[in-house]
């Protein structure tokens, strides 16, 4: 395949080249001084050159084959003459190709209008000229060339050969691209169509249309002018400094590539069609101070498109950064104000994060950032052209929508985000969201107020995690906010104090009734019996995970050192939350804490979510396999919910899983459910783990379960949470 793409490729460069080089010189603008005709531009250079930019070094062979048929055929050489000529032409180019590409790298075709201008037009332009005349020169000198071609060799003027060297100059520099762009285009369609998208349609269409149709029709008018043979003076003196003015302007309006190819065309214009353009110049002076004329501007003209281009680049990041926030890269609020200038009609929506600023606060500023971006991202699908979304600073983010039924959208998009959870560096974030909206017009005066009146409405919308209008009234809204301060108060209190923190034990049981209990923990708060689900998400937002599990752990061990038991079986379980397994010295602080009472590290099981045992976290990781090294058997919690697959089973280093609740609670009427429980139970028996199920709470799940190759139950049909001081042995 690759050898018949580049076969595919030397033949296109082939076909073009016996095209195209008769054709250049055919079409090279001549004038006569003197009764000697000279070449104001040889163009078999700036086609040669041209091909080289488009197929680099494949170009080389079709180039000397073709240049060797058309001039064999029109020059009527020796075999010596016409090797020699090619030769002076190509190989100069070859050698600065070279060069440029040990300059510029691998891509130094791409881009000719961008970086590396000075380089090209340093080798290109000046260098390989320069080159190819002095290798002619030294060529007629040692070999005989017809009368024909003789003058170009060395055997005329030293102005002569001056306006000669010129015209390769302003070959190289001027009409390279008139080759370069119409090939590149009948080559590449999709070149051809980027092409008129970027650098025709932009100028043509629009606003700047009217600038661009007067300044081509300025330039068409003095083309015409000038290649007429009006024999006058005043044109030819007093016009032709029109022309460089025109491009000039044109700099600042049209991007580089349309202004080098309209340049090529307009010099080849007037050096074909040069009787009015040269009337007066009737001498080889006279025409080297024209071409002189030409390359500087072409040098310059360079430069300028250049420059002026990396100007206007420069603009559109400055206006770009001052429309973007630095953290979030979201739009910011200038931006709002200009798009509502762009679609006047459209509904303003305040989507607030109503716990953002909790979890900011222990998980720091990047956390906020984080989320704003993932939240951005998970909305963008759902909006439709003129709608985006904003950065507000704080817990909030602005979208603004069009359309009809507004109102239903926003709440379906609420109702996606508060049913998704946002990862952060391997911790599952619960963002609860709220929102309102109101339709707006395009004053601005009126969006800064509505922005005031959206804020504190979304943060009502919040304690319900709905969506509210505007106008709506709401007549009473729990002080959602409040209550978890109130929370968080007292759940510091019970870690200071400890004793409000109680254990509570759950039996965990085989076929025979024996087994080990797993260690729950309620907050018992002036008379107030404070649950899980409740204090568990609080501690976990302000990162209170390490205090509350070692309390946990010291109040366990106290209690084995208290109530010991011979025998080195597993008498509890304890489960460790994700954030206490990060941090570096827990392992070691657990094991210490053993070490101290002298408690067996065999008597108690570590319970990590799944997350945690596939975690990539390097700390968690190392802790895992502190404790693991130590005794303690490692059980996974709430395993096939979302973070296990079989290879990361075939490296899983753990003593017991535990199937989580969600297959368990409807394994006798869903036909998937033993199918999954059933998987579980013999990649289990395979890596000799210990397999337990949750939230059994029926004769028929047991039954069930066990049949299934199960080992331990759990649940309230075994046997609800109690006191851990009332628990008996299940030895």
């Amino acid at each position: 395949m690759i050898f018949q793409k580049s076969i595919r490729k030397y033949v296109t460069a082939l076909v073009l080249s016996l095209l195209l080089v008769p054709f250049s010189r055919y079409i090279s603008p001549l004038t006569t001084i003197d009764g000697i005709q000279v070449y104001l531009a040889y163009l078999p250079m700036s086609l040669m050159i041209a091909m080289v930019f488009i197929y680099g070094r494949v170009a080389i062979i079709p180039l000397i084959i073709a240049s060797a048929v058309t001039f064999s055929l029109l020059l009527h050489m020796s075999c010596v003459a016409l090797a020699s000529f090619v030769f002076c032409l190509i190989f100069p180019i070859i050698v600065c190709s070279m060069m440029v590409r040990n300059y510029l790298g691998a891509r130094w075709r791409h881009a000719l209008t961008d970086k590396g201008v000075g380089i090209r037009i340093f080798w290109f332009g000046f260098v390989a000229p320069f080159s190819t005349k002095l290798l002619m020169y030294l060529a007629g000198h040692y070999i005989q060339f017809p009368a024909a071609v003789a003058a170009y060799f060395g055997d005329n003027s030293l102005m002569f050969m001056v306006v000669d060297f010129q015209n390769l100059i302003a070959a190289s520099l001027i009409f390279t691209f008139l080759f370069y762009y119409p090939l590149r285009m009948i080559l590449n369609p999709n070149y051809a169509r980027a092409f008129w998208r970027r650098c025709v349609m932009r100028d043509f269409v629009g606003p700047r249309r009217f600038y661009s149709f007067t300044w081509v029709l300025c330039l068409a008018v003095l083309l015409v002018v000038l290649c007429s043979s009006w024999g006058i003076l005043q044109v030819s003196g007093y016009l032709v400094p029109v022309i460089f003015v025109l491009f000039t302007q044109g700099i600042r309006h049209f991007g580089p590539r349309i202004m080098g190819l309209l340049w090529a065309i307009s010099v080849w214009l007037l050096l074909t069609y040069n009787d009015g353009f040269l009337y007066g110049v009737n001498t080889e002076f006279a025409l080297s101070f024209v071409l002189s004329v030409f390359i500087s501007f072409s040098v310059c003209m360079s430069y300028m498109t250049m420059m002026f281009k990396k100007n206007e680049w420069m603009k559109h990041i400055y206006q770009s950064q001052a429309l973007t926030d630095p953290l979030t890269q979201l739009p910011n609020l200038r931006a709002l104000e200009h798009h509502v200038q762009c679609y006047p009609e459209g509904t303003l929506c305040c989507l607030r994060m109503s716990n953002l600023e909790f979890l900011s606060r222990h998980y720091g500023m990047m956390m906020r950032i984080h989320c704003k971006r993932i939240i951005t991202s998970q909305i963008t699908p759902f909006l439709h052209e003129g709608e985006q979304v904003f950065q507000l600073p704080g817990s909030e983010l602005l979208i603004f929508l069009r359309g009809q039924h507004t109102d239903a959208r926003l709440e379906h998009i609420v109702d996606l985000l508060n049913s998704k959870k946002i990862t952060w560096h391997n911790t599952m974030l619960e963002i609860e969201y709220g929102a309102s909206y109101s339709v707006i017009d395009n004053s601005l005066e009126e969006l800064h107020h509505t922005l005031g009146q959206l804020s504190y409405l979304s943060d009502q919308a919040s304690e319900s995690l709905g969506v509210l209008s505007l106008n709506t009234r709401v007549e009473y809204v729990s002080d959602k906010t409040t209550e978890r301060v109130l929370l968080l108060q007292k759940i510091k209190r019970a870690l200071n104090e400890e004793e409000p923190v109680t254990l509570y034990a759950q039996p965990i049981v085989n076929k025979m009734g024996h087994g080990y209990h797993e260690i729950l923990s309620r907050i018992i708060f002036e008379d107030e019996l404070i649950t899980p689900d409740k204090f568990i998400p609080v501690i976990a937002e302000f990162n209170l995970s390490t205090r509350f599990d070692m309390l946990v752990v010291k109040k366990l061990v106290n209690y084995l050192y208290l109530h010991p038991e011979k025998g080195e079986q597993s008498r509890f379980s304890v489960n460790l939350m994700p954030l206490t397994l990060m941090q570096k010295d827990i392992a070691q602080n657990i094991i210490s804490l053993f070490t101290q009472f002298q408690v067996p590290a065999s008597s108690v099981i570590i319970e990590v979510t799944e997350e945690q045992a596939f975690s990539n976290s390097e700390t968690s990781m190392q802790n895992i396999t502190l404790l693991r090294d130590y005794g303690f058997k490692i059980a996974i919690d709430d395993f096939g919910t979302g973070y296990a697959n079989y290879e990361r089973l075939k490296r899983l280093h753990a003593d017991i899983i535990k199937i989580d609740g969600c297959f368990i609670k409807d394994i006798t009427t869903d036909s998937l459910d033993p199918l999954i429980v059933k998987s579980i139970c013999d990649m289990a028996r395979a890596k000799q783990l210990v397999v337990v199920a949750e939230f059994v709470e029926t004769e028929e799940q047991r039954v069930l379960l066990n049949e299934l190759g199960v080992h331990f139950l759990q649940g309230y049909l075994l046997g609800k949470p109690e006191p851990l001081t009332s628990v008996h042995s299940l030895r």
